[in-house]
């Protein structure tokens, strides 16, 4: 089945999702999505910190591994605030709350716990499985 296929089949029927999940859930996604930038925003104040004291072998070789470690982290962020835009978008358009594979309903439970979540528990179980990125980070 076709993503469009899904997507019709719905028909924008968020009818599992109360008014109240959605507003929760959005706030819940928005929260996330600023805590993220804010957090990028002061891995960058910190990596302009630089002094201009002597700076030893070992400390350059912790502060490598530590700006290695930041830019890992940085990567994994991006990915996490495209899928909580993406989910939001979603909200917008009316198909927030469905798998993306096969149009089921994601369970509230979930959806309170990663409100990201593109499949349900099980989809994303054998899409993991299967050698695909589990999405759910963090």
């Amino acid at each position: 089945m076709l993503l469009r296929d899904i997507m019709t089949n719905m028909s924008n029927d968020t009818s599992h999702l109360s008014a109240t999940d959605l507003a929760r859930l959005r706030r819940k996604l928005e929260h996330k999505r600023e805590a993220l930038l804010a957090g990028e925003r002061d891995a960058d104040d910190s990596a302009r910190g630089v002094t201009d004291y002597a700076i030893e072998d070992a400390d350059v070789a912790e502060r490598m591994v530590e700006q290695e470690s930041a830019l890992r982290q940085r990567a994994i962020d991006a990915v996490l605030v495209a899928d909580i835009e993406h989910a939001l978008r979603k909200l917008e358009a009316g198909t927030y709350g469905f798998s993306e594979d096969s149009g089921a309903p994601i369970e509230i439970e979930r959806l309170d716990a990663i409100p990201w979540a593109r499949r349900t528990a099980e989809e994303e179980q054998r899409h993991t499985v299967r050698g695909g990125s589990p999405r759910e980070t963090r």
